[in-house]
């Protein structure tokens, strides 16, 4: 079986991207992309029409993924929702300013932070053992469904954290080893249980519209 070619986008900004007063806990929870979440998913468009064409596209269900493929990605055929490339799930405190969870739970802020508790969770959520074992299923079946294919995968910085973090040894608890920006580009070539990581983080068409007159 031939290998599947994986090209993982982070989902576009949202509010729960920006620093500040308010900004949310963004696991589960909807958010939608803000104007310039829009903007970085028409760039990325702009540069994957410019090269070869998807065999197919899947996103995570939550707006901001499926946003972001239809806007990047919608000359490929309808996107796949796959529930599996959901985010992390921050149970109880999903969608609170994250300044009330600090205040809250002060303690289990601290402890996240550590990064070395595998089974850390929120009250109600998932581990971090869990969302791996989740996110690497996930892929799995999306490459075992396109040997030789390309593949396009909108989700989010948790999974695909959680997907190169396996790939080099890295714990699950580790979440910042592997965080992707807002659109960057990730390719892994994927063949069975296992893939090679041929690009990271690459943010160039995000780079060139800023660079852009009005952008």
């Amino acid at each position: 079986m031939q290998p599947c070619l994986l090209f993982l986008v982070r989902h576009g900004r949202t509010a729960g991207n920006r620093a500040g007063p308010g900004t949310p806990m963004s696991g589960w929870t909807d958010t939608p992309l803000d104007a310039q979440g829009r903007q970085e998913a028409e760039a990325l468009g702009r540069r994957l029409a410019a090269g070869p064409a998807f065999d197919a596209v899947y996103a995570s269900p939550l707006s901001r993924a499926l946003e972001t493929a239809r806007i990047a990605a919608g000359v490929w055929g309808p996107v796949r929702p796959h529930e599996g490339l959901r985010e992390i799930s921050c149970g109880d405190v999903d969608g609170a300013p994250i300044e009330e969870v600090k205040a809250r739970h002060a303690a289990l802020w601290e402890a996240n932070l550590r990064q070395d508790d595998d089974d850390f969770r929120w009250p109600g959520g998932e581990s971090y053992r869990e969302l791996r074992a989740r996110c690497l299923a996930a892929i799995c079946s999306i490459a075992a469904a396109h040997p030789g294919q390309r593949v396009l995968v909108v989700t989010h910085a948790g999974v695909i954290g959680q997907i190169l973090g396996a790939l080099h040894g890295v714990p699950p608890a580790r979440w910042e080893s592997f965080r992707p920006g807002n659109t960057s580009l990730t390719s892994v070539s994927w063949q069975g249980e296992r893939g090679v990581l041929l690009r990271f983080d690459d943010r160039e068409h995000v780079s060139s519209s800023a660079r852009r007159p009005g952008g």
